[in-house]
């Protein structure tokens, strides 16, 4: 059978993307699509409006619903998060107050990591790029810890069949080793009675059920079933020796690819976090003056970085330099933009933003017109006056422009432009 097509839609930027397609039944927003459309093509795709995810890994969702209360003001951290797909799910079912930091070790991959981040508008997402081992310092402090840990990809062998030429039992081997280092690293950093989820696109036992085994003898945690309906077709596996709980996704089974996943909670021990002292931040906050027109400013306060103006919760201010004394933190909250003689000049991070204040001046277009934009060519429209304006497709924010009377200036980020010039052909 051919790849399982699917997306996953972002429920703060609603759109007519995908309405009538098939749900996912682990994951709410989760859709399957009968075949593989231009994604490219689509403005709604780089207007954040959903994310093209594999459906097995959408499972994530299910698995932290039934333990986790996302009630709650909440610490999370997906640590090998490029390029995105589980940090776009967690950010969507955490609060406001809530804190996702998404970090990706791989210079060449945070890019794009931050690039979808930034596309999914939240606000709750920042963006770090670190070795496991940097998180030392950091104890005791996530509730919950994503491990999408690197693998030999034999689960993947349907959608990249070249994952074959370069599998043997030697790489798998060396995985595993690398899987154990990063469990080993990171776990310190966990909360007593925070959540670590452990996941593989692997079919190697090497790498899931010997890991669980491994995780359950050198940490003090507990091994966290979860509840499937076996209409799913999802093989619940114990670990040989310490019984621990694993979950995997076949894909002559159900509709995805190989996926695994096992949860464990850690037990209490009495460890205490370090402090994190709240005054440390005052210095380095701003006015938010400026922003006022474009956004809710209540509750939110103002970092500056290179003179530029960073929006951030106002309850994850205390964060801003305790993670920065640690961590190579690339993106808090939402770039807004440079504030030169009293006026804002916008980054596409603000337009991307997902609650934008809608008295925004905006102009909207059509597919031909949203496409030229996106490609960063010239555009031809009407617009009211001169300035700056919001340029909208179907409702949904592409990025900015500006009127200047005799021409419309292109602000559209020149690396996430559309290469293909004949992509409507």
């Amino acid at each position: 059978m051919p790849p399982v097509v699917s997306v996953r839609l972002n429920p703060i930027k609603p759109s007519k993307a995908f309405a009538d397609a098939t749900p996912v039944p682990w994951c709410t927003q989760g859709r399957y699509l009968d075949q593989r459309p231009s994604f490219t093509a689509d403005p709604l795709l780089h207007a954040g409006c959903y994310y093209v995810q594999e459906a097995s890994s959408m499972f994530l969702e299910h698995a932290l619903r039934q333990m986790v209360d996302f009630t709650q003001c909440l610490m999370a951290l997906d640590l090998c998060a490029a390029p995105g797909g589980k940090s776009t799910l967690l950010s969507s079912l955490l609060n406001e107050q809530s804190l996702l930091l998404s970090n990706e070790v791989i210079p060449s991959r945070v890019s794009m990591l931050t690039e979808n981040l930034t596309k999914w508008g939240q606000l709750n997402t920042w963006v770090c790029s670190n070795d496991p081992k940097q998180f030392a310092p950091i104890n005791n402090l996530f509730d919950i810890v994503l491990i999408d840990a690197p693998c030999s990809g034999s689960g993947l062998f349907r959608k990249m069949p070249d994952f074959i030429h370069d599998w043997d039992m030697d790489h798998v081997h060396l995985c595993s080793q690398r899987q154990q280092r990063i469990v080993h690293d990171i776990f310190p950093s966990v909360k007593e009675e925070g959540i670590m989820v452990y996941m593989t696109c692997s079919f190697c036992e090497e790498e899931n059920e010997q890991m669980v085994d491994i995780i359950l003898q050198e940490f003090d945690v507990d091994s966290c079933a979860i509840d499937i309906p076996a209409e799913w077709g999802i093989v619940e596996t114990i670990s040989q020796v310490k019984q621990g709980y694993g979950y995997r996704f076949f894909p002559h089974l159900l509709n995805g690819e190989g996926f695994f996943l096992a949860c464990f909670k850690k037990r209490t021990s009495g460890e205490k976090p370090n402090k994190i002292d709240p005054n440390r931040s005052r210095k380095n906050k701003t006015d938010l003056t400026s922003l006022q027109s474009f956004v809710d400013t209540a509750n939110k306060v103002g970092l500056l970085q290179n003179d530029h103006l960073m929006m951030i919760e106002e309850a994850h201010a205390e964060y801003a330099e305790y993670f920065a004394q640690h961590l190579k933190v690339v993106k808090k909250g939402i770039l807004c933009g440079k504030v030169i003689r009293g006026e804002l000049i916008p980054e596409h991070e603000l337009a991307m933003y997902a609650h934008l204040r809608r008295d925004i001046p905006a102009v909207d277009v059509n597919l031909e017109q949203a496409v030229r934009y996106l490609q960063r060519e010239p555009i031809e429209i009407d617009c009211p006056a001169k300035g700056w304006f919001l340029l909208r497709y179907e409702g949904q924010s592409l990025g900015w422009i500006k009127n200047l009377g005799n021409r419309i200036n292109n602000y559209y980020p020149s690396h996430y432009r559309i290469l293909n010039k004949h992509i409507l052909d």
